[in-house]
């Protein structure tokens, strides 16, 4: 019997947050209790991943729901990468690429260009995960990121709901 298989590795940087730390009155779907990026490196695949503390429902009540992982390629310059993984409707579709409502959608801003959405996600019960190819954010070797969830998105005036690490940042290198 002959069996084939490619070498496949990885690298990884996991931060765990305590269950209940979300802002008050946040559900618990948005309360990240675990998340790591991983580098594929034999698929040369980025994979991001978020614990909740709760499955995210299957159709959530909230108009916007969304997880960042934001990413400082050149430290200590500040972030300069968001990947995110999002839920839109209607009353938040401004803010969403354009398209049939409900829906998730996935993205990697860099503050300057338009956003570049990818199809690779999946919100799974209390996961979320993204993968990404290295190049949608410069391939870089190392960088330092944080994780975060919210309600409303981005400029909307309200805060996110948790973060992980609760004080940025942590490390990662491929």
């Amino acid at each position: 019997m002959l069996v084939l298989s490619s070498s496949v590795s990885a690298s990884s940087s996991v931060v765990s947050d305590p269950a209940g730390d979300a802002a008050p009155g946040s559900p618990a779907y948005v309360d990240i209790v675990h998340s790591k990026v991983t580098a594929q490196v034999g698929r040369d695949t980025l994979y991001f991943s978020m614990e909740l503390a709760q499955a995210i429902p299957a159709n959530p009540p909230d108009s916007f729901l969304g997880y960042n992982w934001f990413l400082d390629t050149i430290p200590p310059a500040g972030s300069d990468y968001v990947v995110v993984v999002r839920f839109c409707t209607e009353r938040t579709g401004a803010a969403c690429a354009p398209g049939p409502l409900p829906r998730w959608e996935g993205l990697v801003n860099d503050f300057v260009n338009p956003p570049r959405y990818f199809s690779s996600f999946k919100v799974d019960g209390a996961t979320v995960k993204a993968f990404i190819d290295p190049a949608l954010i410069g391939s870089p070797a190392s960088f330092e990121w944080q994780s975060l969830s919210r309600t409303r998105p981005a400029g909307s005036g309200v805060a996110p709901r948790d973060f992980a690490p609760n004080i940025c940042c942590a490390s990662f290198s491929r």
